[in-house]
């Protein structure tokens, strides 16, 4: 029988474990924030896409193209365990240094290359660089 004197709160306010996520936890929160961006990223080269082929103005396409990358390097640095701070190009290199990441950097960037090689045949007036 509950003391009509406790404070129901106190109970709440006691550090327990349980107030940690799991590691499991943890990982599926990871990897479901990793798949939202890697979908974002999808999103914003399919909207690049579409941008180039109406015919839009570069910064859109430029922004858009911008979009995709951070996009897929926050799902890099998610992936490995790392924060994205803002800095696009710090947030490559420290992939490129985080040991299993570096495998990850280097496939993203094949992939990427693939893109741009595919951006080059599709539109040969531009400079697709990888």
């Amino acid at each position: 029988m509950a003391s009509p004197h406790r404070n129901p709160y106190a109970e709440m306010m006691r550090p327990s474990l349980q107030a940690f996520p799991s590691e499991a936890d943890e990982r599926a929160l990871r990897e479901t924030l990793r798949d939202a961006l890697w979908e974002h990223c999808r999103n914003s080269l399919g909207t690049a896409r579409l941008l180039y082929h109406e015919g839009r103005p570069e910064p859109l396409v430029a922004t858009a193209c911008l979009m995709a990358v951070e996009m897929a390097c926050r799902a890099a640095l998610t992936q490995a365990g790392l924060s994205f701070e803002g800095d696009l190009a710090q947030s490559l290199r420290r992939l490129q240094e985080s040991g299993r990441a570096s495998r990850r950097l280097a496939a993203a960037e094949r992939a990427v290359a693939w893109v741009a090689g595919y951006m080059r045949r599709e539109a040969p007036d531009r400079s697709w660089g990888s």
